[in-house]
């Protein structure tokens, strides 16, 4: 054992992963008073609702911003329900009633899919 390897480890810190290390510098720069959700319980309910094999791809999505398509698809329906209620145009109404019932139709089938894939 080289003379610095022994020093390290007589050392009283852990031994940090690199990753580890990163977010003890990041914290010791970082004032803990401007950490998002600082005081507030992790919610973790949506987490385990997830189905257990899409958790950590769902769980990077979501932090990086995207959303599973089927949540986009369930935006655009409230979107279009909205267009809807505030359309006086009866051929525009028409139209995005139209649009409306492919959303709900193509959501309704991607969902299927997915709880098929479950059960095999």
């Amino acid at each position: 054992m080289t003379p610095k390897a022994f020093e390290h480890s007589q050392s009283r810190e852990p031994m940090l992963n690199p990753a580890e290390k990163i977010i003890e510098e990041w914290l010791a720069q970082t004032p803990s008073e401007n950490l998002p959700g600082k005081g507030r319980p992790l919610d973790l309910e949506e987490y385990f609702r997830w189905p257990e094999d899409y958790r950590l791809a769902y769980s990077l999505l979501k932090n990086a911003g995207y959303v599973p398509e089927e949540v986009e698809q369930l935006r655009e329906i409230d979107h279009l329900r909205k267009q809807i209620d505030r359309c006086a145009d009866a051929g525009l109404r028409k139209k995005l009633e139209s649009q409306l019932e492919q959303e709900q139709v193509s959501l309704n089938i991607r969902l299927e899919k997915r709880r098929h894939r479950r059960k095999a």
